[in-house]
């Protein structure tokens, strides 16, 4: 009998977990509660301070174009490791910020942070890692972002919101600090770039490279890059990023502003993070049973659902009931950003050069999240409410249920075409195989 040994493995998706958990969770999925305090202690315009999100996102959609490269060179520990100490850099400085300056360098070191600790990071190390059910692992990791943010929301609120301290928010900032110098010390000590005895396989930048998932093998990425609708799913990514700020980055700061009490909001926000915690494997679940269409059709039409719901919110009690409902079609509609943009990239350009793509796709998507933020600010400082944003975004989210309609119509075209070509080619393979094995014989007798 051999003896069985413990799987590192198990240690490296713990990590993983809660990297995801912390730096999400505590990191990005509470930040829309600092709006309303910070700009009200420090007397700052929304517009003003929501560019601190942009220059989150801008750095975000930079690091995505060269996520590969950087990976190769410095690998995923350090890459980790340094994600962290930007993390750490942007609470401590969001702690004693007086100026707007001092926030937009928060937001790029956000930036930064997020981008090594988070969804794609998380892939690659997955990828390393694991050999089998690849694609449920790395559902359970993301889905830690919402058990971090309903986590987050009950300790961070009380403390932002603190009665009779309006700077109240830092003290919550510095707690942010402490726990993510804890996982950065985990992470130095336990984490590994790959198993013992294996050599980490260079990402998006080998010709040749395995299949992943259930996916179809995929065109090259010069044929790629002349497909008129590989641009049009660019274009819907950004729109997408752009209006999902409405249901993530100013939905908590509306409901404030129509009067909802405090712990009422951070109890909605709780149910949002666990719904979105289910939702992200629900909508794995529902593509490997429907495929692509009806899962993303009912993403795109839970966003329009929400969005509209937002519009009637208010402090009445029909109100209370929209915003506790609309919250359920939210969270089914923001996998958009995260679960179903590998899954856009594999079924449509298939897996020869999905790391290419996914980064691709990924740049466009926080592209729109980069414009989004100071869009729907800049409208609350011009006519006092969210809601002509919240129409805009609804709006948008129907070009993008149309306009993917016909982009998936072409790609499968296409990718029918291929598998035919493909199969094609391995039937005369085979045939040719079997006239030389029957000559061989002839001949042989």
């Amino acid at each position: 009998m051999k003896e069985k040994r413990f799987d590192y493995t198990w240690v490296i998706v713990a990590l993983c977990f809660l990297s995801v958990c912390i730096s999400l969770g505590f990191c990005s999925s509470g930040r829309t509660m600092y709006l309303t305090a910070i700009t009200d202690a420090l007397n700052i315009p929304r517009s003003a301070f929501s560019l601190n999100d942009t220059f989150r996102y801008v750095t975000t959609t930079i690091l995505s174009l060269f996520f590969g490269k950087l990976v190769n060179k410095f690998g995923t520990k350090k890459l980790m490791c340094a994600g962290f100490i930007c993390l750490i850099g942007f609470a401590v400085l969001n702690s004693i910020a007086e100026h707007l300056i001092v926030f937009y360098i928060g937001g790029i070191l956000l930036g930064v942070g997020l981008s090594w600790t988070g969804t794609t990071m998380v892939s690659v190390v997955i990828n390393r890692w694991c050999k089998k059910n690849k694609g449920t692992i790395t559902g359970a990791i993301l889905a830690a972002n919402g058990l971090g943010g309903a986590v987050s929301v009950q300790i961070l609120s009380p403390i932002i919101f603190e009665e009779g301290n309006v700077f109240g928010y830092r003290n919550s900032y510095r707690l942010v600090a402490l726990i993510l110098a804890v996982v950065l010390v985990l992470l130095i000590v336990f984490f590994r770039d790959v198993p013992k005895g294996e050599k980490a396989e260079p990402v998006a930048e080998t010709k040749k490279r395995k299949a992943r998932g259930t996916g179809w093998v995929g065109m090259e990425y010069t044929n790629v890059v002349k497909k008129p609708y590989f641009y049009l799913a660019l274009v819907c990514m950004a729109f997408t990023g752009m209006s999902l700020q409405g249901l993530g980055g100013i939905s908590t700061p509306h409901m404030y502003d129509m009067g909802m009490d405090k712990a009422f909001v951070a109890t909605l926000m709780t149910v949002s993070s666990l719904c979105l915690l289910s939702s992200k494997f629900l909508t794995g679940f529902l593509f490997d049973r429907t495929g692509m269409r009806i899962t993303m059709n009912i993403a795109l039409a839970s966003s329009f659902i929400s969005l509209v719901g937002l519009v009637l919110v208010d402090n009445s009690p029909i109100g209370q009931v929209i915003a506790f409902v609309r919250i359920i079609f939210a969270a089914i509609a923001l996998p958009l950003e995260t679960v179903m943009l590998p899954l856009f990239a594999s079924d449509l350009f298939g897996n020869k050069h999905f790391d290419k793509i996914v980064g691709l796709f990924y740049a466009a998507s926080t592209a729109g999240f980069a414009l989004g933020s100071p869009f729907a600010n800049l409208c609350h400082d011009l006519f006092g409410n969210y809601n002509v944003p919240f129409i805009v975004f609804a709006g948008l989210m129907l070009f993008v249920a149309v306009t993917m309609q016909f982009v998936l119509n072409l790609a499968h075209r296409d990718r029918d075409v291929i598998l035919a070509e493909e199969a094609a080619a391995i039937a005369a393979a085979e045939a040719a195989s079997a006239s030389a094995t029957e000559k061989e014989q002839t001949a042989n007798a």
